[in-house]
């Protein structure tokens, strides 16, 4: 069923129709669709997007995740870390069903640890997802940073309270609940070779902390320059980086992003947007309702971090504002939709991450509602105190 839905063309369907309800001429429709799709902000998106599929496709196929986490486990003596690191560290690239690469690493450890195939799936999961709210390779974010036209790093920022709230919440209810067990003591040596082969491993991962969040450097350059030098250092065979070439070129994500700025456009040039600030004013809805509820509602019928953003947020305007953005107000609505992709059917790492670990779904949401409660919480706790003491 997922794989018959195609958004993007949903999603240019749905701007043709507000387009035509708005009363827009015919030209005018297919002028502002070109306008969209051509304008700078689009064509940076695309080519951000599709970089870092390419990035993620060459350090996964280049061994680079698998390094890293042999590395991490010479020096860290915490068998319940080492448990959940390759799901974390595979979070950090945003590929397809991600979850099943991770999936192999946590079924052996997890089987050390007499673990359920509940326990497994709900780690695996839970911990592949915990940067999503503020990894800056997440093509959701970049996708609300430009629909909002703020920098980057300050949509980072104000959703770190979801990220940081993630982790807790998976070793509140996912770790704590494990029975603590140390590996066996190490060498030195291996500890400081153990360092040295993460170092060798994650530059690419610690470049893009440092170019986008430290140094400020525009994204789409950033990514480029990265890809360039794992390009220069990598020893690949030309049949193999054509295959990963191949594979991160994917059409269907460009007409996702394009058909996204699309809709963004239609809605402001259509007014309709003037009207349900109207509407929702006359109908006397708090704010925070639809800032939640619409995103949730949307990501659970899709699964996908970008429909939420691309369909939800442009909606959300009228609350969130596009010339001074309320970004603690953007943080609920991803929290929102983020929820909703979570808990979703049709999110491809909870269907595969299941089926790999043969676990009873009705008990994986079971587990799911605690740890998703609280992130939400703290969402809500975090607008309220932005609105009743500013800052």
């Amino acid at each position: 069923m997922k794989k018959k839905l195609n958004l993007g063309f949903i999603i240019l369907s749905a701007s043709l129709l507000i387009g035509i309800l708005s009363r827009m001429r015919a030209a005018t429709i297919l002028e502002n669709f070109l306008l969209a799709a051509i304008e700078p902000d689009t064509l940076k998106l695309v080519g951000s997007i599709l970089l870092i599929y390419l990035l993620g496709n060459l350090l996964s196929e280049g061994g680079n995740l698998r390094n890293i986490n042999s590395s991490l486990e010479a020096f860290i003596k915490d068998r319940r870390v080492t448990l959940i690191l390759p799901s974390a560290l595979i979070g950090l690239l945003p590929v397809v069903a991600g979850a099943m690469i991770s999936a192999p690493i946590v079924e052996d450890s997890g089987n050390k640890m007499g673990l359920s195939g509940e326990d497994k799936t709900f780690l695996n999961y839970w911990f592949r997802h915990i940067w999503e709210y503020t990894w800056p390779l997440y093509p959701g974010l970049i996708l609300a940073s430009t629909i909002f036209s703020v920098p980057l790093y300050r949509i980072v920022l104000s959703q770190l309270p979801l990220t940081l709230s993630a982790i807790a919440a998976g070793c509140i209810f996912g770790l704590m609940r494990l029975p603590c067990a140390s590996s066996p003591k190490r060498e030195k040596g291996k500890a400081i070779k153990g360092i040295y082969g993460f170092l060798l491993n994650a530059w690419p991962i610690l470049a893009i902390i440092l170019f986008v969040l430290v140094l400020k450097i525009e994204l789409i350059l950033s990514l480029l320059i990265i890809v360039l030098l794992v390009i220069a250092t990598t020893r690949l065979k030309r049949e193999k980086f054509l295959f990963i070439l191949k594979k991160s070129l994917s059409w269907r994500v460009c007409l996702l992003v394009v058909s996204v700025m699309i809709f963004k456009r239609v809605l402001e040039v259509s007014g309709i947007l003037s009207v349900l600030s109207e509407l929702f004013n006359r109908m006397g809805v708090s704010p925070l309702f639809p800032l939640f509820f619409l995103p949730l509602l949307v990501g659970l019928l899709t699964g996908v971090t970008q429909a939420f953003v691309g369909i939800s947020f442009p909606l959300l305007s009228p609350f969130i504002g596009m010339s001074d953005p309320n970004l603690t107000y953007a943080m609920l609505a991803y929290a929102g939709g983020f929820t909703g992709v979570l808990l979703s059917p049709f999110h491809l790492c909870l269907v595969v991450t299941r089926e790999y670990f043969k676990a009873d779904l009705g008990q994986l949401y079971r587990r799911l509602i605690m740890p998703i409660s609280f992130v939400v919480s703290v969402a809500f706790i975090v607008v309220f105190l932005k609105t009743f003491f500013g800052g």
